[in-house]
């Protein structure tokens, strides 16, 4: 984004011979999603209040239509989130409802070819095959990947039946690929998981540190305040990251550490709050426990030692600490530059720690804050969809098990034991135990580390593909295909990165014969024999049911219903029933941390309700340049593009603002290699290639690179996927990949 804004800046000003400073690139960016904006209004005869899809921003917007056709979106100005601001993405939106590449009839593979059948055959095969896989190998034999794209209701029915009906412990979603490391963390410190601040925290930090994330490109419309903040109230903005994104060509200090050093800069930075006396013991002993191990483990890493490890100055790291130290209040941002990490847990777990240390927790503008990358991301963990039980419930806790068992009627010790990732599913794969696996809303083909792994295990396992769109990357894997509802053709809630319960409308009918993830659930239920369990009439009436799982629990929903949340333009959580919703978590200085409340047993069982520093000697830096490959590659995203491009790239506005993928690289490395702007170059890694044009710019330091990982092989019809060049290397406590760490060679190659 910054090199296609610094074009256009170029452009501008050619006149007068000069380039406005990075401080203006903000405003031109503003001013480009304006134009897109102005241009994607339109008129409309009505419009539908809702939430857009995307990202768990969870921006408020009116969805046009004439007659049954959508034809516009504007921003919802009484939606307290964004005032009336779309980023071009969503502005966009609406394009993908009526597209001619909508899925719109099941289909089965049939001598080698995918065929439209029926729904009642399709539905037959599914089935069918599970049964059969879990007759030969029990309820080990059958995987569900899920998603944070679909609701929170759809998360919680694929909960139920998966953990309820089949019994199986192989259900994950792809919200492991992005969040997973952050729950972790935060559970590992506070007991429990759920983002402590609120996006009011933003406005009212006099010290913002943006670690690890771009939030310019990723979230605009929190960047949006965050810059506000910092202009009108003088805030204080630093910035941790291997890029100079946008937000780091800004900041009052950016320190542009060396990839996978995240553990040696928080180290650094604690070790100078203990050297100099800037942490109120008496007030954290009555927070916290661990103090003393805590400063124990960071004596060692002063920021004179750790400096040359990261690449950064060691007034830098000293500067950081007194900036958060003295601030009245302090919030940290971060995603996943923090947790796509091999320490990527630890780091969090740090993050929250230095919070606690200096006080900026439970307070106006003073909280460590996750941001989230899917609208529905924090409901799938609410839900229990990604690795947890129900309700931040605990897997080893017999009472939490007992609690979910006797709701849904069956017996605890029918509960799986625990939960299998899709890296564990994809080795039982391999090993011949899962038989037949079903992918929703999701596309592993693009979205998985180690693609030459992951892609010959799909041809080995039945897999049953349901997505909006056809043809998808993962759908040539397919054995069964389901068409599904999309964003605007179905009602359910999404829970935003400040848990903000927003509500999305259906405003238009799915296209043909494409049904609800919800109905499809439903409907697979009622094939194997669970029908009563699920015949809710509405996604209301799953919300209803859900929220008696939710009652006493972090994040407690038994208060809101669609009417608060049609009324409100959302609601957070907790919002116990007759009480009030809860801004800001730990107000009152009381965690999750008793044994028998907690989603974790956790170290430090002897002092329940206390929050438990964490300090760890782990470094993260697990891959370094070698001779033959000499350089680090940094994997992300860009503004105009969404995961995998399901959506954006189907958009010829957005497809022709970023039409292929792009390899950021310095001008010195370049020069040194003769690499010149726009030629392909073919990226080498140890796990395989890609390949990408080039693109000069001092975003990135000498001797590293930045690949976008949106851009499927299919569309280019050569490997052009970041993820062939990831490994399949994963935190072992998270299981989430260390995706924005890589190390590889460049070539030349022909045009």
């Amino acid at each position: 984004m910054i090199k296609r804004l610094m074009d256009a800046a170029r452009q501008l000003h050619k006149s007068t011979g000069t380039v406005p400073p990075p401080s203006a690139l903000e405003d031109m960016m503003l001013d480009l999603t304006r134009r897109a904006l102005h241009l994607a209004r339109g008129k409309a005869e009505r419009w539908v209040s809702t939430t857009c899809g995307y990202c768990s921003t969870g921006c408020g917007l009116l969805l046009g239509l004439e007659g049954d056709t959508p034809v516009a979106i504007r921003g919802d100005e009484a939606c307290a989130t964004n005032r009336g601001q779309l980023c071009i993405k969503g502005a966009y939106q609406w394009r993908t409802l009526r597209h001619p590449e909508r899925a719109t009839t099941p289909m089965v593979r049939k001598n080698g070819q995918l065929v439209p059948v029926s729904w009642e055959e399709a539905l037959q095969v599914v089935a069918d095959k599970i049964r059969e896989a879990i007759a030969e190998q029990g309820p080990e034999g059958v995987g569900i990947y899920g998603s944070g794209q679909l609701t929170l209701e759809e998360n919680y029915a694929l909960t139920k039946l998966a953990r309820g009906v089949l019994k199986t412990p192989n259900f994950d979603s792809n919200t492991r690929l992005c969040m997973s490391g952050t729950v972790q963390g935060l559970i590992k410190v506070f007991g429990a998981d759920g983002p402590p601040g609120c996006y009011e925290d933003l406005d009212l930090a006099d010290c913002l540190l943006i670690f690890g994330c771009n939030p310019a490109e990723m979230h605009p419309q929190l960047w949006r305040r965050m810059l506000k903040n910092r202009l009108e109230r003088g805030a204080r903005l630093i910035v941790v990251d291997p890029r100079r994104t946008i937000p780091a060509r800004v900041a009052d200090l950016h320190l542009q550490l060396r990839p996978g050093t995240n553990i040696y800069l928080l180290n650094a930075i604690l070790h100078v709050l203990f050297r100099d006396n800037l942490i109120n013991r008496e007030e954290v002993a009555r927070l916290a426990v661990g103090l003393e191990r805590v400063e124990e483990i960071v004596k060692k890493y002063s920021p004179a030692e750790v400096a040359p490890l990261c690449g950064v100055a060691a007034v830098d790291i000293e500067q950081v600490a007194r900036w958060i130290a003295e601030a009245k209040a302090a919030t940290t941002v971060f995603v996943q530059g923090v947790t796509q990490s091999a320490a990527g847990v630890e780091a969090v777990s740090t993050i929250c720690t230095l919070h606690l240390l200096t006080g900026h927790i439970g307070r106006p503008g003073a909280a460590p804050f996750s941001l989230t990358g899917q609208a529905a991301a924090m409901s799938a963990r609410e839900v229990g969809a990604s690795g947890f039980l129900p309700g931040y419930r605990n897997w080893q806790n017999p009472r939490h098990r007992q609690e979910v068992a006797v709701y849904w009627g069956i017996k605890p010790e029918e509960l799986p034991a625990g939960t299998n990732d899709i890296g564990t599913m994809l080795d039982m794969v391999a090993e011949g135990k899962l038989k037949v696996m079903w992918n929703i809303a999701t596309n592993p083909v693009v979205s998985l580390p180690e693609q030459a792994r992951v892609r010959p295990l799909l041809e080995k396992v039945f897999l049953i593909v349901q997505d909006i769109f056809y043809p998808v990357e993962t759908a040539q894997y397919a054995d069964v295909f389901l068409p599904a509802a999309q964003w605007g053709e179905k009602t359910g809630t999404y829970t935003n990165s400040e848990r903000r319960v927003n509500l999305a409308e259906r405003a238009v009918n799915p296209p043909g014969m494409a049904k609800t993830d919800l109905e499809i659930i439903q409907l697979v239920a009622k094939r194997l024999g669970a029908e009563e369990a699920f015949a809710w009439p509405d996604p209301e009436a799953v919300f209803e049911e859900w929220k008696g799982l939710s009652r006493g629990r972090p994040c407690d929903m038994s208060g809101i219903t669609y009417g608060l949340i049609r009324q409100e333009r959302g609601v957070q959580w907790p919002y116990p029933a007759g009480g009030v919703s809860q801004q800001r978590l730990y107000t009152d200085g009381h965690f999750w941390t008793d044994p028998e409340q907690s989603q974790s047993y956790g170290d430090f069982n002897q002092a329940a309700g206390k929050a438990w520093l964490f300090a760890t000697d782990i470094p993260g830096e697990i891959l370094r340049p070698t001779e033959e490959y000499p350089f680090y590659l940094n994997t992300g995203r860009i503004m105009e593009h969404y995961h995998s491009r399901t959506k954006t790239k189907r958009i010829p506005e957005i497809q022709q603002l970023a039409p292929e993928p792009f390899l950021e690289i310095n001008p010195l490395n370049a020069q040194s290699l003769g690499i010149k702007e726009g030629e392909k170059v073919r990226i080498v890694s140890p796990w395989g290639t890609a390949v990408a044009r080039a693109r000069l710019c001092d975003t990135v330091a000498p001797g590293q690179v930045f690949l976008p990982f949106h851009f499927g092989d299919a569309d280019y019809q050569q490997p052009t996927a970041g993820n062939n060049l990831i490994g399949n290397v994963v935190n072992p406590l998270s299981r989430q990949p260390l995706f924005k760490l890589g190390i590889c060679r460049l070539e030349k190659c022909p045009d």
